[in-house]
């Protein structure tokens, strides 16, 4: 007979946290291959498989997979199991329309406090932005992109407000990235971004909501259709229609 000594609460404690810790990698490494489309929309996310990539027990990979689909990136399909959240036009529709709620009330907002510092802002933002066109850097690209983002709507005293954009961007940003990763639609994404966030910062200077309002509109609807038609040529989402 084996004498084992007793687990302390100590003991317990850094246990959960180990596990908790390796879902969280586990999570976020998963993510990663999602935005880079190594795991493609629909994409089974089998567990035994996943465990020995990882080489770890069932149960953080279980504990990671619930964490994806709290994240919005991943569903649970009966009989199927956990996929890769597939990509639809419907969705993408939906997305972008919360898009145009939200983040037009909050460009108007953000129209009333403009500063010249937040110009600056925001011109420093889009300089940075054109270097990376320069060296087709796609990962950095997107940083400055959401740093161009966040700054566009500092002004906005609506900690609600702002907090929902960007729930709402984390949902579009696996289509965002996915579009992305033929290196030539990359670098075309950074120089119509770059466009787009020199309309809107025009559309500032002059002054006036109304003006910045539509200029926010047409980026999201450029934005949409950019991602729409480079998801359909590799096959992640039906065709656009003209």
């Amino acid at each position: 007979m084996f004498l084992t000594t007793p687990m302390t609460p100590t003991d317990l404690a850094h246990r959960i946290n180990a596990i908790q810790n390796t879902a969280e990698v586990i999570a976020q490494s998963l993510r990663e291959m999602i935005y880079e489309a190594e795991l493609k929309p629909g994409q089974p996310l089998i567990q035994e498989r996943i465990a020995e990539m990882f080489q770890v027990s069932r149960v953080p990979v279980r504990d990671a997979l619930q964490m994806l689909i709290g994240m919005g990136i991943a569903v649970n399909v009966p009989r199927r199991g956990v996929i890769v959240r597939p990509l639809s036009r419907a969705l993408l529709s939906e997305l972008f329309e919360v898009r145009k709620v939200l983040e037009g009330a909050a460009v108007r907002m953000a129209a009333r406090r403009v500063t010249p510092a937040y110009i600056r802002r925001l011109e420093t933002l889009i300089a940075q932005q054109a270097d990376c066109l320069k060296t087709s850097d796609v990962k950095k690209y997107a940083r400055l992109d959401d740093d161009f983002h966040k700054a566009l709507y500092d002004p906005v005293e609506n900690a609600r407000l702002v907090e929902l954009i960007f729930a709402n961007w984390e949902l579009i940003k696996q289509a965002r990235c996915a579009s992305t990763v033929v290196p030539e639609h990359g670098k075309a994404w950074i120089a119509n971004s770059i466009k787009r966030h020199r309309r809107i910062l025009a559309a500032l200077k002059r002054g006036g909501e109304n003006a910045a309002c539509a200029a926010v509109f047409e980026n999201i609807d450029s934005s949409e259709c950019e991602i729409v038609s480079r998801l359909g040529e590799a096959g992640w989402i039906e065709a656009a229609r003209p």
